[in-house]
């Protein structure tokens, strides 16, 4: 099987943390490499779930922490929904593993230029690291295969009623990679609304 090389960036929260424990598993991935961006908590407390989630599933693919608030406004995080720590409560045994020392979009433009083909980026959270990668590293997008993105509604918003909360969060970066030409594959709230994980892939 022909794997699928990613960089899946996250804002883990509950949600987003079954979506990285379905990609550390899924054998048609090849996940390079986790970035972390401040969303449904703060960029720190996404940061220590993604690799406290590591830890647990006992899997050592590099995070790299990102950006800590929106390219133009304030944060305005669903801790309300999510819990202050963005788990709901649960409490996962600590951790000694740290994120990379560069930040997100150094990180992923890294990984870019290393992979021996084209990678897909994969985002389930504000798109504030995607932004900024396309901003300092404007080449790096001959090395993109893709955007796949959980973001945007084509019906009813989850953040106010005509918006989805991850472009809400950081409109401005959610159209700075709306107009950079690449391919954008977006799954919307509309879709994700009707997903369900199955018991076969639980199995």
């Amino acid at each position: 099987m022909t794997r699928i090389p990613i960089i899946l960036d996250t804002d883990p929260g509950i949600d987003d943390a079954v979506a990285l424990t379905a990609a550390l598993f899924a054998p048609q991935l090849d996940l390079k490499l986790i970035a972390t961006v401040a969303g449904n908590v703060s960029v720190d407390k996404t940061t220590r779930n993604a690799l406290q989630l590591l830890e647990f599933w006992q899997k050592d693919t590099p995070v790299a922490r990102g950006a800590s608030v929106p390219l133009l406004r304030p944060l305005r995080d669903a801790a309300y929904v999510h819990g202050e720590s963005g788990m709901e409560g649960y409490v996962f045994t600590e951790t000694s593993r740290r994120a990379l020392p560069a930040p997100a979009f150094q990180a992923m433009y890294d990984c870019l230029i290393n992979s021996d083909e084209p990678v897909t980026l994969v985002t389930i959270g504000p798109l504030t690291n995607v932004a900024l990668l396309l901003t300092q590293y404007p080449e790096c997008k001959a090395r993109i295969k893709r955007v796949v993105m959980m973001g945007g509604s084509a019906g009813r918003g989850n953040f106010t009623p005509t918006a989805e909360f991850n472009i809400a969060i950081d409109p401005e970066a959610a159209a700075r990679v709306f107009e950079s030409g690449l391919e954008i594959i977006m799954c919307g709230l509309d879709v994700t609304n009707r997903a369900m994980l199955a018991p076969e892939f639980l199995a």
